[in-house]
């Protein structure tokens, strides 16, 4: 059902069997903590309240919105549903018939129930009075309710003011290297990100993203050829910059039109997208029409509904979420969120879902992050699932962005996957935030979906972690995830290209050195190597096929860099300038 098409006639059918008992405007002001007015003269409201009936001066009960998740039959369909509800005897409570019904899989725990039932879930939206929440979760319908929490992109709020910020700073020091937190300061522009991650040679290889269709579940596209919002024109920030290549979206009847709500944060993810995939084309899912988590449901339901319909969207970016778990700990921490079982089910659905981190790094975090930073306290929700990708972000200099939020999330201890490029000339001036990198990731899974169709999102993740570049301990690590994602690697390794052979990462091995170094290998999978240790001794390291050994002393009292070279199997020859200024020498070897 298309919520465009039916809405309005849900709607009229709905409210013969509905009676709403808090009027709209209450709803909103009561839910920010006024009270609206109510027209009536004070004199004559208090002579006719009846015994026991709250005084005007009383606070009316806070109403808020609840995700409620129903059951009904097999054979019957979202109308149903909503009328059913609107049924419950529950004080206050009312249906918004404007949020279309959305089909729910059933948790882990459900499916032995749900499978053997003639029952299906719907999750429906409701306004209803606090106290009231447990009487609306006993209804024998009622599966359970949720918080509508809201959610917002990860576009750059006042961060901690620092410019670049090394390990040995203290406090929220970097944890790889040197941090960028020069949110504001490009580091080249979208075309040298393409150069950078290798993506020129997969255009130079005929792929461009010809086929693809990416969707941008953001705040909203101003689109070419569609009538742009006069909320966005009129507004002292807008750029007067419209998108190419978008074919449509959700909501239905005003996808492309505006972008506002969320800063044209849209704007920007779209020409990252098709920075990295020009010939990809576009579908605005538009979740800011109250950029709550009940319409980033729907927009995912959309793209299901589209995707079943005829295969696109192929991916889906998403640069939003929570900054802390108090904003909603169920969301935040609990997989069985409706909204995080519809993530999984447009994967299961074969659509390839990015999301972005988060910016709530410990060195310079967001400011909307309170005490929720760093490591373990900075990705929450789907943006943290395990089965989706989840992108972290560096610059193009390779130096970690410290507001980029570090795993592990609180749905997995392996997040992030990898980072992608964040700070350079885009959209903006500077597109930034993990929300930068995360369409820019996007747009490369778009070119490797193009060479290979039947791609799948674990095949995409595996190509993107296993060909990454290092640039903090070596593997995986909490901050950088995998590394930085190289594309034209992924590229080859996903379609069998031979690649010619490359220099490493950096390995650190550890060593107090004041001299050397020596190395020799003496047979197949063997290394020895020398140096001369703070102590002027000889230490000795060596790699056995697998594996380092530990630091060993061979003693000692040297002055230059120690030669080594073997001659045979099982054999070393060690020199260096010793006492005397004498040359030494000391062996390995078998004896008779």
């Amino acid at each position: 059902m298309k919520r465009t098409e039916k809405a309005s006639s849900m709607e009229a059918e709905t409210r013969k069997h509905q009676s709403k008992n808090v009027d709209e405007h209450i709803f909103h002001e009561t839910s920010r903590g006024r009270m609206p007015s109510s027209g009536m003269d004070e004199g004559a409201a208090k002579a006719e309240m009846a015994e026991g009936e709250m005084s005007p001066n009383e606070p009316e009960e806070r109403m808020v919105e609840r995700l409620v998740e129903v059951k009904i039959p097999a054979n019957r369909n979202a109308l149903f549903a909503l009328n059913m509800a609107s049924a419950f005897d529950i004080a206050g409570f009312q249906v918004d018939t404007s949020f279309e019904p959305v089909p729910s899989t059933p948790s882990p725990d459900q499916k032995a129930l749900f499978a053997s039932s003639e029952e299906q879930i719907f999750t429906i939206l409701v306004k209803i009075k606090e106290s009231e929440i447990p009487a609306l979760e006993s209804n024998p319908k009622v599966i359970r309710s949720w918080k509508n929490v809201e959610i917002e992109p990860f576009a750059l709020s006042d961060p901690i003011q620092e410019s670049f910020v090394s390990p040995s700073m203290g406090g929220g020091s970097c944890p790889i290297g040197i941090c960028d937190c020069e949110s504001w300061n490009p580091k080249g522009d979208i075309e040298d990100v393409a150069k950078y991650l290798g993506v020129d040679k997969i255009w130079s290889a005929g792929l461009k993203g010809d086929g693809i269709v990416v969707g941008v579940v953001d705040g909203g596209i101003t689109a070419e050829g569609r009538p742009t919002n006069e909320e966005d024109t009129s507004n002292p920030s807008w750029q007067n910059k419209l998108i190419p290549r978008v074919i449509g979206g959700w909501p239905a009847d005003s996808w492309g039109t505006t972008g506002v709500k969320w800063g044209w944060h849209g704007n920007m993810c779209s020409t990252d997208v098709l920075g990295m995939a020009p010939q990809a084309k576009i579908y605005d899912i538009r979740i800011s029409d109250g950029s709550f988590i009940s319409n980033a449901l729907s927009g995912f339901q959309w793209a299901i509904n589209q995707h079943h319909s005829d295969g696109t969207p192929q991916i889906l970016t998403c640069s939003f979420g929570i900054y802390q778990k108090n904003w909603d700990e169920e969301y935040a921490s609990n997989p069985d969120h409706p909204f995080t079982r519809k993530v999984l089910e447009a994967i299961d659905e074969g659509i390839i879902v990015l999301f972005a981190a988060g910016n709530c790094g410990s060195t310079c975090p967001d400011g909307r992050c309170g005490s929720d930073v760093g490591p373990g306290k900075s990705i929450w929700g789907a943006n943290g699932h395990k089965k989706v990708i989840t992108v972290g972000a560096v610059n193009k200099n390779e130096q970690f962005v410290g507001y980029s939020s570090q795993g592990p999330s609180s749905l997995d201890q392996n997040k992030p996957d990898f980072c992608s490029i964040t700070h350079f000339k885009g959209f903006n001036a500077c597109d930034n935030g993990t929300s930068a990198a995360t369409p820019v990731a996007a747009g490369i899974v778009a070119l490797l979906k193009q060479s290979n169709a039947s791609l799948k999102q674990d095949q995409a993740k595996s190509a993107l972690l296993d060909t990454a570049k290092n640039i903090g301990p070596v593997g995986w690590n909490p901050h950088s995830g995998a590394g930085i994602i190289q594309a034209k690697a992924a590229y080859d390794k996903l379609n069998g290209v031979s690649s010619s052979a490359i220099w490493s990462n950096w390995e650190n091995l550890g060593g107090s050195c004041t001299e050397g170094v020596a190395a020799s290998s003496w047979g197949a999978d063997r290394l020895d190597c020398f140096v001369v240790g703070n102590d002027r001794a000889l230490w000795h390291k060596w790699w056995n096929g697998s594996t380092w050994s530990d630091w060993e002393s061979l003693g000692g009292k040297l002055y230059s860099a120690p030669t080594a070279i073997s001659w045979g199997l099982n054999r070393i020859d060690v020199f260096s300038i010793g006492g005397e200024r004498a040359m030494w020498h000391k062996w390995f070897g078998k004896t008779a």
